[in-house]
């Protein structure tokens, strides 16, 4: 499977939007679809959304030594993010707060 074809399924298989994927890996917005539309992406570029999908990329040697992590090593620990259901919650709270707002 070439690097493109890897990107876009890790997307998939997050189930993450874009938008939650560019927040985890802090880039702009648009950066998943600009990457993925990228026909040969760099190894730095494939670790950086591989991180955000919750994947590592690593080279692994064909004899079994030792593997090389591609990347920034440092895992995100994504059970701190809020799941959908809390950031939804989050959201309604700060809306109703601005509904008092305004009234």
């Amino acid at each position: 499977m070439d690097a493109s074809a890897a990107m876009r399924e890790m997307v998939g298989a997050a189930a993450l939007t874009h938008k939650q994927i560019e927040l985890r890996a802090n880039k702009y917005n648009g950066w998943v679809g600009q990457t993925l539309a990228r026909p040969r992406p760099g190894a730095d570029l494939l670790a950086d959304i591989a991180r955000a999908c919750g994947y590592r990329l690593d080279l692994v040697p064909l004899d079994g030594g030792a593997s090389i992590t591609i990347g920034d090593d440092d895992t995100p620990d994504l059970d701190d993010a809020p799941s959908i259901d809390q950031a939804r919650a989050i959201i309604a709270r700060g809306l109703a707060m601005l509904d008092q707002i305004g009234d």
